[in-house]
């Protein structure tokens, strides 16, 4: 039974997304269709630091909820470009991260803590000899999420410096990939979609050795 719980909690983030993603997209549509989306857009460009605040809090608020943050990520490209967009998303990624993890340490862990200790004991083993490496895995790992990575670290209370720079490491291939294949479809330019694609390819590699050595481990 114990096992079967984390399979349950990724569905239910898995059906989140999936409603979110729909979501979103329909109502941004729905703004281009009417026209108001490339004014929102365009008051926040013109709103300068303050709305990239506003646009790097936003991502930190999704990024810390059981939601896909790529959707903000490419509103933050069509506001910012495709390399400032990504400079913004990145920040707001690596905050998100942090705030979920410790939203997971203060209200979720004495709660569900005890559910997850099957899941948690093989992560546990994972990471017991090199810390800062087996999170940096996980980043890469196929399958385990974003957010299943930040929540599980606020449930095993990891150190907070091995988290951070783990996280910005991490996800910054997975930046750089959006932003080149945004670069390639959105701007036109050839050169950085066929990069951004062959990151993707290439964090794909990463992550199936990721796992095969993740089973390896005793």
């Amino acid at each position: 039974m114990g096992e079967r719980q984390p399979s349950s909690g990724a569905k239910l983030v898995s059906l989140i997304s999936a409603v979110f993603i729909v979501l979103a997209v329909a109502g941004y549509i729905y703004l281009l269709r009417i026209g108001e989306a490339q004014r929102l857009l365009g008051s926040i460009r013109h709103m300068g630091a303050l709305g990239i605040a506003i646009g790097v809090g936003v991502q930190i608020i999704v990024n810390i909820l059981p939601v896909p943050g790529e959707f903000t990520s490419i509103v933050l490209m069509e506001i910012y470009g495709p390399v400032w967009g990504g400079v913004y998303s990145w920040t707001g990624g690596v905050l998100g991260a942090v705030g979920a993890m410790f939203l997971t340490k203060w209200v979720t862990k004495p709660f569900f803590g005890p559910m997850a200790r099957p899941f948690l004991d093989k992560v546990q083993r994972m990471i017991r000899r090199r810390e800062s490496f087996g999170l940096l895995l996980l980043r890469f790992v196929p399958l385990v999420p974003y957010h299943v990575v930040n929540y599980t670290a606020g449930l095993l209370s990891v150190r907070l410096w091995a988290f951070i720079w783990t996280t910005a490491v991490g996800i910054l291939p997975y930046t750089i990939a959006v932003s080149g294949i945004y670069a390639g479809v959105r701007k036109g330019s050839l050169r950085w979609g066929i990069a951004g694609a062959a990151v993707f390819v290439l964090l794909f590699g990463i992550g199936l050795y990721a796992k095969k050595r993740s089973r390896s481990t005793p």
